[in-house]
């Protein structure tokens, strides 16, 4: 390979410049924008872009030579829509001026012979038809309007740019554009591979030495580079089976690149959609072992597993698997908002929220798994998420490991009875022990839940279906020292009566047990969160109490019509009673005896 810093100039030298349609989307965004913009407009300084990595390609004698991009798109692009921005924002008579030069960088003619210019660099599936937008904007196309709210990113940075120029002097523009195109500002390092040349290694090397390409572009990279060497026909089989493919599921529209760029939080990492998906589809075929591999190794499993496949109808169908898991990752995996509205009756919702709340997404795999391989029996399906739910829930409740659900996954997946046999080492014993120890986050998750069971219940209340948006709050508060002084007199377990360090001691306990915890519309004043009891419950007169936000059956019939009723005592012995009522009702949702419960297979 040969390296040259070259000039934007090198561009009117080339022929057609291909960026190849597998490559991932333009990403810069405006804080990419404005610090280039910094550094063009420093008249003073000498400018240094980055590197272009090109592949030359063979072509018939007579011919016109065509490169590929391997890497460098995004400063390619930017600058070559940064030129055009220029040069629409400048005056007429300018623009007429520096009309050849324009033609010269940003089109050419196949042939000298004909009559209409192309656009010189084709862009890649996901933009080209903005990017041809830009750079025809009012040449060989309609004038753009620059309002900056498009939701294509080159659309924006083309906004960007004249929104920019607008605001300067005619001088700086003209300054700028001859900057650009001067022979001697080489600010680019320009890297020509030949025919034989590997670029997909070339690739690699850029990538691990900063280029800051997504999983999933390595993973797509790779699956569509072999594709062009199985089927040796220059890449037109490749391209139909990328549109039908990989482009339908994960390119079609702003909104579908938007849902697999979407982060979630996945214990302590933020993941995309499209790398969970990556991540749960091998280890369903087995290529990825948690016992082994770490997040980091799915890109080099996947090409490892890419490179096995040593015929196209092997390596397509296996693509053609990757977007039938795609479809139903999208179609019945659920995202989550504070305003979604659920329901008790929804099961396979309600695993997907309680899986959302815990950030736990160790079970896609599995779930997909299941998702597939009973998509003719739905019933079959909607019994094992429901097993799925119930083993989860009770881990938790029963506070038992949770860093190996990634190997426990994989077992369910190659032996699905495992499921039953692992769900019965959790007792129940060992979840109502649990409600005595939960969690702020665990607490608000099972009483919401317990709320719309009672709600599809009992046809007494108006909307079987609520929004998770509610307030957790402790009715003895958890720092009672000021306002909760007495102690009433308690027995220890022999009998006995419980000194005054004891009793404290299981006050501090009891704070944290489910029957003291409850849900409410809106979080109380910080000051009044602690005050005694009836104070907590009626409020201050200028502050609201528990009474103003319950609406809720769990806070209301529970607590506030007790409370109207006279009973306004609330101590250990009643955070006791209602933990035990509470427990109730969490073992007919996820006990071993819950309708539906776990049997083995």
């Amino acid at each position: 390979m040969d390296a040259e810093a070259k000039s934007f100039t090198f561009l009117g030298n080339e022929g057609q410049v291909t960026i190849p349609f597998f490559q991932r989307g333009y990403v810069w965004d405006e804080a990419n924008w404005t610090d280039l913009l910094a550094d063009l407009f420093n008249a003073s300084r000498r400018h240094f872009l980055g590197s272009l990595i090109l592949k030359q390609q063979r072509s018939a004698s007579g011919e016109p030579k065509n490169v590929t991009v391997i890497d460098g798109q995004q400063r390619l692009t930017t600058l070559s829509i940064l030129l055009k921005a220029v040069f629409d924002c400048l005056p007429a008579d300018i623009k007429e001026n520096c009309k050849p030069a324009v033609r010269t960088h940003l089109f050419f003619k196949r042939y000298q012979t004909d009559r209409n210019y192309l656009v010189r660099i084709q862009h890649s599936h996901v933009d080209a038809s903005a990017y041809t937008a830009a750079i025809k904007a009012g040449l060989d196309g309609p004038a753009l309007d620059a309002n900056g709210n498009s939701p294509n990113r080159i659309l924006r940075c083309y906004s960007y740019f004249c929104a920019e120029f607008a605001k300067r002097p005619v001088e700086e523009l003209t300054g700028l554009f001859n900057r650009i195109l001067h022979p001697q500002e080489k600010m680019l390092v320009v890297i020509d591979l030949l025919e034989d040349d590997d670029e997909q290694t070339i690739f690699d090397t850029t990538n691990t030495a900063g280029v800051r390409l997504s999983g999933s572009d390595v993973i797509k990279n790779a699956l569509f580079q072999r594709v062009i060497q199985l089927l040796k026909d220059q890449g037109q089989g490749a391209v139909e089976l990328y549109n039908r493919t990989w482009a339908r599921v994960f390119l079609l529209d702003d909104e579908t690149i938007q849902f697999w760029e979407r982060k979630k939080l996945t214990g302590r990492l933020m993941r995309d959609n499209s790398e969970v998906l990556l991540h749960s589809i091998a280890v369903i075929k087995g290529f990825y072992d948690p016992d082994k591999h770490l997040l980091s190794d799915l890109s080099k499993l996947y090409k490892a597993q890419i490179a096995r496949f040593e015929s196209a109808p092997e390596l397509v169908a296996f693509i053609e698997e990757i977007t039938r898991y795609a479809d139903l990752y999208r179609d019945k995996i659920p995202e989550f908002e504070t305003d979604v509205a659920l329901s008790f009756s929804d099961a396979s919702l309600r695993l997907f929220h309680i899986l959302d709340v815990l950030q736990v997404s160790t079970f896609h795999p599995f779930i997909l798994y299941v998702l597939h391989e009973h998509r003719a029996d739905e019933a079959r399906c909607a019994a094992i998420l429901l097993q799925l739910e119930r083993f989860v829930v009770r881990r938790l409740l029963a506070q038992q490991e949770t860093k190996n659900f990634n190997k426990i996954a994989r077992d369910f997946i190659t032996n699905p009875s495992a499921l039953a046999t692992e769900a019965k080492q959790t007792t129940d014993e060992e979840v109502l022990k649990g409600l005595k120890a939960i969690s702020n986050k665990n607490a608000a998750l099972v009483l919401f839940w317990i709320e719309l069971r009672r709600r599809s219940l009992d046809r007494k209340y108006d909307s079987t279906e609520l929004k998770y948006d509610y307030s957790l709050e402790h009715i003895m508060p958890q720092k009672w020292e000021q306002y909760w002084k007495d102690l009433p007199e308690k027995r220890d377990t022999s009998g006995g009566i419980m000194g005054p360090d004891d009793a404290k001691k299981d006050r501090y306990e009891k704070v944290y047990w489910l029957g003291n915890m409850t849900l409410l519309t809106s979080s109380l004043n910080s000051s009044l969160r602690n005050y005694a009891f009836q104070k907590k419950m009626a409020g201050d007169g200028r502050k609201k109490g528990v009474k103003a936000y319950a609406s809720l059956s769990i806070t209301h019939d529970d607590i506030v019509v007790p409370f109207d009723c006279g009973d306004t005592i609330w101590d250990e012995t009643k955070i006791a009673k209602r933990t035990d009522a509470l427990s109730d009702e969490v073992l007919r949702i996820w006990g071993e005896k819950a309708k539906g419960a776990i049997q083995d297979s």
